[in-house]
């Protein structure tokens, strides 16, 4: 049996991380994750768009690169909860994540969708606890790098550190405005940004031009802050006008122009 560290979570708030003797097959007992056996290494890694390969370079890339765990979640799992002990940061490798708060209503609201290579947990960094739910949304596998060792990072590369301080600001003004206009936004225009949304974050299927990613009339209200039975409604406008086509839970976007002049007064850059 080899020995492994990996995060187990002792109750719904915290996770610790230890060092166990586990079989092949014993992690399905404790917990909905699940350490890859062979993590992909930052220098083989696939994923342009990742953060770290972006900013980080020689040494400091091969040290954070050797200090990472590799995890991988099935759809629905939590990557974290809100009110676990803050143990480190997580990137997307490949899948996709959102994350959210409830409100006052007790109703999921999404916070924040992230894709491969986005960074999550970072909001919470001088901190001992989360404040966010990080759910999967598909499949997902998740780089994660302990708080001692990202912050050891930052102090030793100038560059990943100011490029993480640019991401902070553009992430802030992006969340300040998209709050700011769904407080105005009607239901028509709600649901369409929430399409734009996703097609930026996920992208679009060149090939059948759905989105790639699947999602269900109350994952997609979440996104756009409101209830399932407003989107349904709303779906069948849009059907109606070319905009989409639903193939059971695929959404083909047919006229994404059009889906973006219905909010080009909200503009999130």
């Amino acid at each position: 049996m080899a020995k492994t560290t990996i995060l187990i979570p002792i109750n719904n708030s915290i996770r610790f991380a230890i060092n166990i003797n586990l079989s092949k097959n014993s992690f399905t007992k404790y917990s909905n994750i699940t350490e890859m056996r062979q993590k992909i290494d930052c220098s083989n890694c696939t994923s342009s768009d990742c953060f770290v390969i972006k900013y980080c370079k020689g040494e400091t890339l091969n040290k954070l690169s050797a200090a990472k765990n590799q995890n991988f979640y099935r759809k629905g799992d939590y990557i974290f909860r809100e009110g676990n002990t803050m143990l480190g940061i997580h990137f997307v490798q490949k899948g996709g994540v959102k994350v959210v708060t409830p409100n006052v209503h007790g109703r999921e609201q999404v916070v924040r969708l992230a894709s491969d290579g986005n960074i999550l947990g970072h909001r919470v960094l001088g901190n001992d606890k989360y404040y966010f739910n990080a759910i999967a949304l598909i499949d997902t596998t998740v780089c994660f790098v302990e708080t001692n060792v990202f912050k050891d990072t930052c102090m030793n590369s100038p560059e990943f550190a100011y490029n993480l301080l640019l991401f902070y600001a553009l992430e802030l003004r992006r969340t300040e405005l998209r709050v700011k206009y769904q407080a105005t936004m009607n239901i028509r225009e709600k649901v369409a940004e929430a399409f734009v949304y996703l097609s930026e974050i996920y992208g679009i299927n060149p090939e059948s031009g759905t989105l790639n990613i699947e999602l269900n009339r109350q994952e997609i209200a979440d996104v756009a802050g409101t209830t399932p039975e407003q989107v349904s409604r709303q779906l069948s406008d849009f059907e109606d006008e070319k905009l989409i086509l639903r193939e059971k839970r695929d959404i083909r976007i047919l006229n994404k122009k059009g889906l973006e002049d219905i909010v080009k007064d909200y503009k999130i850059e």
